[in-house]
């Protein structure tokens, strides 16, 4: 149970234009308009989720009537903290992080609490942070056991295999769940193919990154390759690539995310075995619902760490499955 914000959007709004010398009663919706402000911001805006899941929040924002602005970059969180910094100055109601480095976001975080002003944070990390107003994500160590197990599945069994790792520990959701899958993949007997996981240096060139690690590895090691688990969708693309090229056709991947790119690979019966979804689209909604409870309140959620259960993709239910990036 958390303490529920008790100043209005309103008067939070009003406080603003106290500060920056504005004149005008702020009215219920939040300014002295009576428009409802959101600052929306990610820095992941060049990956499919983060596109995707920020454009639907606008387009479904203004569905509601906010006045809603979209701040992004790509990956570089002093344009975001700078951004966001001079909107909070001029006068938002509540703040939407997309995606959100929580160890990267302190200046717009501290500029916000400032001002009283919520964030509302769609897959912000992987623990309750006191931050964010409500953080709505998905399990990590399911997602990191869906696919495991997948691999265990394709593969007979995991004990002596060799499986390469791969992730990206700027982002704490893949850092979380890959790391859970290392210890997964260890504690059911395979070995991690190389010593170590993988580190992609840019999501947004990971295909092209993945292609090269694991072209090398099989050069280097022809026979010595059982299958690949990656923390996301793109990553996993360029390991198929690679094993495709290859020739070989024993070795098994998985992914996360379940785009449509990497449901068409899993029909084909060949190296991609299975991807989890994550049905961003439900988390959107699911923000906006908490959004819309604020602003008519001024309340903010008991539970400031929202977990969503994902699902597993693979050639069993691919065929029913509609992907939404």
């Amino acid at each position: 149970m958390r303490t529920s914000l008790k100043i209005t959007a309103g008067l939070a709004a009003a406080s603003l234009l106290a500060l920056t010398g504005c004149s005008g009663e702020a009215g219920a919706g939040g300014g002295d308009d009576g428009t409802f402000k959101v600052a929306a911001f990610t820095a992941g805006y060049g990956t499919p989720a983060g596109k995707e899941s920020l454009d639907e929040l606008v387009e479904k924002g203004k569905e509601k009537g906010w006045d809603i602005t979209l701040y992004t970059s790509d990956f570089d969180y002093d344009k975001i903290n700078t951004d966001m910094q001079s909107a909070i100055t001029q006068g938002v109601d509540v703040i939407v992080a997309g995606f959100p480095d929580p160890r990267q976001i302190a200046p717009l975080v501290n500029s916000a609490e400032t001002q009283d002003i919520p964030i509302f944070s769609i897959d912000g990390g992987v623990e309750p942070n006191d931050d964010f107003a409500v953080d709505i994500t998905f399990k990590q160590e399911q997602i990191a056991e869906l696919g495991v197990n997948a691999l265990d599945e394709a593969m007979g069994g995991l004990e002596g295999k060799d499986v390469m790792v791969v992730g990206h520990d700027p982002h704490v959701g893949i850092m979380t769940r890959s790391k859970m899958a290392v210890d997964m993949l260890k504690e059911k007997g395979a070995n991690i193919a190389g010593g170590e996981m993988k580190q992609v240096l840019n999501p947004g060139t990971s295909q092209e990154e993945t292609l090269k690690f694991v072209t090398d590895y099989l050069q280097a090691n022809p026979d010595g390759l059982d299958g690949v688990w990656t923390g996301w969708d793109h990553a996993a693309l360029g390991v198929v690539q690679a094993i495709n090229e290859s020739g070989q056709d024993d070795i098994y991947v998985t992914g996360v995310d379940a785009l449509g790119a990497a449901a068409a690979e899993i029909k084909k019966d060949g190296p991609f075995y299975a991807s989890v979804q994550q049905d961003w689209s439900k988390v959107v909604d699911m923000t906006i619902e908490e959004v819309e409870s604020y602003r008519e309140t001024g309340e903010l959620p008991e539970e400031n760490f929202v977990e969503v259960d994902a699902k597993l993709i693979d050639r069993t239910n691919v065929d029913d499955y509609e992907p939404k990036m």
